[in-house]
């Protein structure tokens, strides 16, 4: 289980908001600009709040008070953020394992569960948009994560594409039970994917 209570300045915002995350997708929306990406890089340990505190089954990732902040690779954390997020030159096999090398076993089921088997040796930038996002989300996977932080997860692919990839991604989170907040603009996707629903309005979180 997630929770969280924090406070991030931003050049143009203050974000602040609470919530607890412990199972099934939350489905995050609001305006740009309003702190949706800024609080899954809080979460994720890439930006330092400036108040308040973030913990997982109770043991802290950051105190403001306490002094306490985890690194982000500490944080077993599953983070996908928008745009461009496969290495072109690579290979899907090295691409997956990218920050973490030898579960073979692990890579295995990613690739069979992504429909990824094939293209083990094919580099990521020879791929179509809906593989390169399968390659991504299973290099978040391949972390072990306990949550998974997916930025517009959707965004950068066709209209054609959206909904099997959309399919994809739920599925595997519902058999994996790894709970998820997933960030859309999208109204309709966040009423698809979301078992809940969150939203920002000029930088509060409504959770």
């Amino acid at each position: 289980m997630i929770e969280f209570d924090i406070k991030i300045q931003r050049p143009t915002i203050l974000v602040q908001g609470k919530g607890i995350l412990s199972e099934g997708i939350t489905a995050l929306t609001g305006a740009s600009g309003n702190g949706k990406s800024t609080l899954l890089k809080s979460l994720a340990g890439l930006i330092k709040p400036k108040a308040g505190f973030i913990s997982h089954d109770g043991a802290y990732w950051f105190h403001k008070e306490k002094n306490i902040f985890v690194k982000p690779q500490r944080r077993e954390v599953g983070y996908m953020p928008q745009g461009n997020i496969v290495f072109p030159h690579m290979n899907v096999v090295h691409n997956i394992t990218y920050s973490k090398r030898g579960d073979k076993e692990l890579l295995n089921r990613i690739l069979e569960r992504l429909h990824l088997e094939q293209y083990t040796h094919t580099k990521a930038g020879n791929l179509s948009g809906g593989e390169q996002q399968r390659v991504a989300l299973g290099r978040a996977l391949y972390a072990k994560p306990c949550i998974l932080l997916l930025d517009e997860p959707l965004s950068a692919l066709d209209w054609t594409l959206r909904e099997q990839v959309q399919d994809d991604i739920v599925k595997i989170i519902k058999e994996w039970r790894i709970p998820c907040l997933w960030v859309t603009h999208n109204e309709a996707e966040a009423k698809a994917v979301g078992d809940s629903r969150w939203q920002f309005k000029d930088g509060l979180l409504h959770s």
